[in-house]
């Protein structure tokens, strides 16, 4: 009997050992090839936008400190729906021979009196890949965007609140050909 409870603890201490060695060896692995986040490296969420580093955000102000994502039940909207939209920015966009592809994508936040602000700039291929668009496209469609001054704040249980907005441009040859969302 003693016999058999000797192997038993003997097993499991060498279960436990072999499971503490595997996992030293993993964490180390992980730090190694830097899968485990430098301490405060990753303190906001994903669609967090820097007041600090967006665009026109000196006189801009939330309403409160969270700002919620665009897709919630009753969303931020923009106030001529998506088709004003699309026609003011088919109508004043001119194509000065660019030849560019790809996404240019405007985040921005809408406070809960639907005033926008903190705009952030992203330019990407269509594979989706970083590229730099021609700056006087960048700059004619950002200035387009900033234009659209009619917004209907996010509604979160009865109340308006920020949130989060993007406009995704697709381009092909200079054309757009489709505004997202």
């Amino acid at each position: 009997m003693k016999k058999k409870v000797f192997k038993i603890l003997a097993w499991g201490f060498a279960t436990l050992t072999l499971i503490i060695l595997c996992s030293y060896a993993y964490m180390n692995y992980l730090t190694k090839y830097k899968f485990i986040p430098k301490e405060n490296e990753f303190t906001k969420r994903v669609a967090y936008i820097d007041p600090e580093k967006a665009l026109l955000s000196e006189d801009f102000e939330t309403c409160s400190d969270y700002i919620f994502d665009y897709y919630n039940p009753e969303r931020a909207t923009y106030s001529k729906e998506k088709n004003g939209l699309r026609k003011f920015i088919l109508t004043h966009y001119k194509n000065k021979n660019y030849n560019d592809s790809g996404y240019l994508n405007i985040r921005f936040v809408i406070n809960c009196n639907g005033e926008t602000g903190r705009y952030i700039i992203h330019e990407n291929d269509l594979d989706l890949e970083p590229k730099p668009f021609n700056k006087d496209l960048v700059n004619q469609l950002f200035d387009l965007t900033v234009q659209l001054k009619e917004w209907n704040p996010n509604v979160i249980r009865g109340k308006k609140r920020d949130s989060y907005m993007y406009i995704s441009y697709r381009i092909e040859n200079g054309e757009i050909t489709q505004i997202i969302p």
